[in-house]
């Protein structure tokens, strides 16, 4: 995503603004919003294998609930969890709506489980109305939600950071410790592969951020990288076709006639 000076950042995992990031804690005060093979994600924080996630929304318009039901499920088919759609409190993953806001946040994985119950576990910030960036946004704090890390923070990533400017940027936003959560590299309970600059879980730098001056874009869709890091974190499920009694009968217990000699 662009990087926004101006977006909101948090303590859970920031989303693609430069303020949005990860929650490492699981204290969703401590800042508030943000956005992995090719990929970093959190090995303690991944689900159980073919578990059913459920996910409430609330503060959303019609149009917003169809528009973040709809890039969640982008993530549906490479990754062997169900999502199901519920408006009980209690629910898994619990999704805010802030209008007035780029980018959002969210916990890592399974860490939204230790979230207070009145407490949203991801914010959506949908400044600028159902575009593309906050389409973004959605799959990009979801793959926080399925236990995903930033992209730009996997060890073997090739980027030559201007780290005055980005203290700059954050001053007013959590300053370094913020920076810290959002960028510094990540070594320790992650599963990993190769470095992806296209995955939506890579921020988008601008040109100041970085000392070559080639900015990054934001990436507002799944990179072939991210499907298959997800499919490799929940690999699909692979069903045993059933022995046909059919075709058993017919080749062991009718055989036919000897072989031609």
């Amino acid at each position: 995503m662009t990087i926004n000076p101006n977006a909101h950042s948090s303590a859970f995992l920031p989303c693609y603004t430069p303020n949005d990031s990860p929650d490492t804690t699981g204290n969703m005060d401590a800042s508030a919003l943000s956005r992995n093979k090719r990929g970093v994600s959190t090995k303690s924080a991944l689900w159980p294998q073919q578990s059913i996630i459920r996910i409430s929304m609330t503060g959303m318009t019609k149009e917003q609930e169809e528009f973040t039901k709809t890039h969640i499920n982008k993530w549906a088919p490479h990754v062997n969890l169900s999502f199901e759609f519920t408006s009980d409190p209690d629910a898994d993953i619990r999704i805010a709506a802030d209008n007035g806001i780029d980018g959002g946040s969210s916990y890592i994985g399974t860490r939204a489980l230790r979230a207070p119950a009145e407490k949203p576990t991801m914010v959506i910030g949908f400044k600028g109305g159902l575009n593309d960036f906050n389409a973004g946004t959605v799959l990009h704090e979801f793959g926080h939600a399925l236990g995903l890390q930033h992209e730009h923070q996997h060890k073997n990533r090739d980027l030559d950071i201007n780290w005055s400017e980005i203290n700059k940027a954050y001053v007013d936003k959590g300053g370094a410790e913020e920076v810290k959560r959002n960028f510094e590299i990540l070594d320790s309970d992650v599963i990993s592969s190769d470095y992806d600059r296209k995955s939506v879980m890579h921020y988008g730098f601008s040109s100041s951020w970085l000392n070559d001056g080639n900015a990054i874009q934001d990436n507002n869709v799944l990179s072939e990288g991210d499907i298959k890091f997800a499919r490799s974190l929940y690999p699909p499920v692979v069903e045993k076709k059933p022995t046909s009694s059919n075709w058993w009968d017919f080749r062991f217990a009718h055989p036919t006639t000897a072989p031609r000699s």
